[in-house]
């Protein structure tokens, strides 16, 4: 019986973050390896490496498009090969383009759901198979409150976003019972807007500000930092017998 002071213990455990270099990724990296999570970074650039490296002494970086399936199995491998295993994924790459509905292109509609969805897949799938192999592992998706409901202002048109992430929430709920009977735990974590560069933009509009303001009953975003809470909780022995669920950091958003 596993001692309730190490319940989020995550020591020499081996955790790979897609598009950990920068943004949420970084952060969440960041975190697992405070709780003695050995790491890897699969990223298409290495922005940020040299500053994690001086944080995390097991620190792994595999330049990685998750859109390429030999990419992502040639990361895998090489995890596996220097790590000796996977514990844990976080898969949390991904991309936004804003338009209008009418107005999306096709290049544009296929790359958000290329990266988002089929990313989040062929990452878990060559995951899962070293995780079946194993007999255990853990993945944890990035999802988002709009995979579960439609947003709409007019500074702010994110159809296929939310298309993506309502894709990633039916993965996650999928590959979690397929994959239950090989001791692999599944889940999400669905935040509301998170304050980064990305968005600060965005809430340069006022009339957008208080929109989605009104829509967060706590009245604020969430902060990158305060996602790591929910990721060591779903990437921990404190989640053991959660699987298949949907971690919403949304200040209340999904409650009223």
């Amino acid at each position: 019986m596993i001692k309730a002071s190490e319940l989020f213990d995550l020591k020499d455990k081996v955790a790979i973050v897609t598009g950990g270099s920068r943004g949420l990724g970084n952060k969440l990296a960041l975190g697992l390896a405070e709780f003695g999570a050995k790491i890897v970074v699969a990223d298409i650039n290495d922005e940020e490496i040299k500053n994690m490296r001086k944080r995390i002494n097991d620190l792994l970086f595999i330049e990685t498009n998750v859109t390429n399936k030999k990419a992502v199995e040639r990361m895998v491998t090489e995890t596996k090969k220097t790590m000796g295993r996977i514990d844990i994924l976080v898969n949390n790459a991904g991309i936004s383009i804003r338009s209008a509905a009418e107005n999306f292109t096709e290049e544009e509609w296929c790359k958000v759901i290329d990266v988002n969805l089929n990313g989040a897949f062929f990452v878990a799938q060559a995951v899962g198979k070293v995780m079946i192999e194993q007999g255990f592992g853990n993945i944890i998706n990035i999802a988002s409150v709009v995979g579960q409901r439609g947003l709409y202002h007019p500074h702010d048109f994110s159809v296929a976003y939310c298309c993506s992430k309502g894709g990633v929430i039916q993965l996650t709920k999928a590959l979690a019972a397929e994959w239950a009977c090989h001791k692999i735990r599944v889940n999400a974590v669905a935040p509301t807007y998170l304050w980064t560069d990305l968005v600060k933009g965005l809430f340069d509009n006022k009339d957008f500000e208080e929109y989605i303001y009104n829509k967060i009953p706590l009245g604020r975003l969430v902060n990158p930092e305060e996602i790591i809470g929910s990721v060591v909780f779903l990437a921990s022995e404190a989640s053991s017998m959660v699987t298949g669920h949907i971690l919403n950091v949304d200040g209340g958003w999904l409650a009223v």
